[in-house]
């Protein structure tokens, strides 16, 4: 353990003072805003290729990726909920208050904020990212990067990233004739800091391969989930799904879920909910609830209203009268 600390802390080091040279810097072109059109930015702070984006949503947003595949946002929920929804598989993941994860500006993904959501996000062109891992890692090909969900960013060291982001985007002075070079060195400890700080497969310069951040058990188990929205299913039965038992069943989802398995179905159970309230496809809370397995639901609609910040009943509403 300290060992790797150490060679985290070495690599940490070494990038940091990785020398920048003035006549290396080229002119930056200012990038999109964003790599989701619709999303509400309150704030930008543009470096040199990368942007540190804040923003508040009023009222429940539903952003659609402009599919080009080529941006990665590292994001800290403030308040509320993110909800990522992939319109192809029709899986969802959550990013609840307190917690920190990526998303990728890939095609058919859609985003969802929940009422009165306030995030803060680095953007960073993924090849650039890549690229940093890869000198970083010593790696010739980081192309199965991935990230895991951080579920409580304030006792996590990636809040030191969320620090520095939140510092910078206050603002500094500008028109400074060596505003390049300060750019280029502050974009530069970002994506040091999210190399050494957010957990990913490529963590301690150490390449894990990238099923292990998913067991073959967890797949098994959501995808099980996901074929039986509608059907009376229970922990043993999700575990037979996964060939494991109910016990190591929860201790994987306890491990790359931070949840139990049982609230994992819940989540896919209410992203369905959603998805047929949104189509019109639902007429009644309660038919609903029954239909998705829910037996009371008072239950679900404090569920549906965890995550996205609204009761399903007066989304129905809102949706009916558009």
């Amino acid at each position: 353990m300290l060992n790797g600390t150490v060679d985290r802390g070495l690599h940490l080091a070494n990038a940091l003072h990785q020398p920048i040279k003035a006549e290396q810097i080229q002119a930056a072109q200012q990038p999109r805003q964003s790599g989701f059109p619709n999303l509400i930015v309150d704030k930008t702070h543009v470096l040199k290729e990368a942007q540190i984006l804040k923003g508040t949503t009023p009222t429940i947003i539903h952003s659609l990726s402009d599919g080009a595949a080529d941006l990665l946002l590292y994001i800290f929920v403030l308040s509320g909920s993110f909800e990522i929804y992939n319109t192809k598989t029709r899986q969802s993941e959550f990013l609840l208050e307190g917690y920190a994860g990526t998303v990728v500006n890939n095609p058919a993904v859609i985003l969802r904020l929940s009422e009165n959501t306030e995030w803060l996000a680095l953007q960073l062109p993924l090849q650039q990212v890549k690229q940093h891992f890869e000198f970083c890692s010593k790696s010739l090909t980081c192309s199965g990067l991935q990230f895991s969900i951080v579920p409580d960013f304030h006792n996590h060291p990636v809040t030191a990233l969320r620090h520095t982001l939140a510092s910078m985007n206050r603002g500094r002075g500008e028109g400074s004739k060596n505003s390049a070079l300060l750019d280029a060195s502050y974009e530069h400890l970002l994506l040091t800091q999210i190399y050494s700080l957010a957990p990913h497969n490529f963590s301690g310069g150490i390449r894990s391969a990238p099923q292990q951040l998913h067991p073959k058990q967890l797949r098994r188990a959501e995808e099980f989930m996901r074929r039986n929205l509608y059907r009376a299913v229970n922990i043993q039965d999700i575990a037979n799904a996964a060939g494991c038992s109910t016990r190591t069943l929860q201790r994987i989802f306890r491990s790359f879920r931070d949840a139990t398995p049982i609230q994992i179905l819940f989540r896919y159970r209410i992203a369905e909910a959603h998805e047929a309230i949104i189509s019109g496809q639902a007429t009644t809370v309660t038919d609903l609830a029954a239909a998705l397995q829910f037996s009371n639901a008072g239950r679900f609609a404090v569920i549906y209203r965890k995550l996205y910040g609204k009761t399903p009943s007066s989304v129905m509403r809102f949706y009916c009268n558009e």
